[in-house]
């Protein structure tokens, strides 16, 4: 019996200041199983350690960030949800 194993691959895409933080318009992570929306966040900050402190200050998921899975937008208290092969990273939105 072969252990082939399988990867999940997700697109992340930062925008404004996680694009100038990240160094990156984007990063590719993959997973051995369908990740999370929560999974794919803490991934992501694991590879770009400087987001840390804007997605996730004192640990809890910044609710200013928006996050989108495909065109849906995702709130924090959903994050339980698979994440699906693109996830979007946007900031707050100011304007008048």
């Amino acid at each position: 019996m072969s252990s082939k194993r399988i990867n999940f691959a997700v697109e992340v895409r930062l925008f404004a200041n996680l694009r100038e933080g990240a160094g990156a318009g984007s990063v590719m992570l993959d997973f051995g199983r369908p990740p999370t929306v929560g999974e794919v966040i803490d991934a992501t900050i694991v590879k770009f350690p400087a987001l840390a402190h804007v997605l996730k200050p004192n640990g809890r998921f910044n609710d200013r960030y928006k996050v989108l899975v495909g065109q849906n937008m995702v709130a924090p208290e959903r994050f339980a949800q698979s994440a699906g092969p693109r996830v979007a990273l946007l900031p707050p939105v100011s304007g008048g």
